[in-house]
């Protein structure tokens, strides 16, 4: 991240903004499904379904910009094209 342009820097920054609210957003909903749940007697326990599936994309979008994995990094993508483009 060290070559980065202000324009590409502001970029990061709304994503990063985007997800930190993505995430809040999902801390309070499934925080109150649970409570739901509780205080509606405690039968199936309902609320595994929202959080294992939004907890999936979550996942998904914290891979997509924080990019612990590596699997796709549009960062190391461009660095591949452009050390082909100085090769030729």
């Amino acid at each position: 991240m060290n070559n980065l342009t202000e324009k590409q820097l502001r970029q990061n920054a709304i994503k990063r903004v985007k997800f930190k609210q993505h995430f809040s957003i999902y801390v309070v909903v499934i925080a109150l499904l649970w409570i739901i749940w509780a205080i509606s007697g405690n039968q199936y326990m309902w609320p595994v379904w929202p959080t294992g599936g939004w907890g999936i994309a979550i996942f998904f979008h914290y891979n997509g910009f924080f990019n612990s994995f590596g699997l796709f990094s549009v960062e190391k993508e461009f660095e591949k094209f452009k050390k082909e483009r100085d090769k030729q």
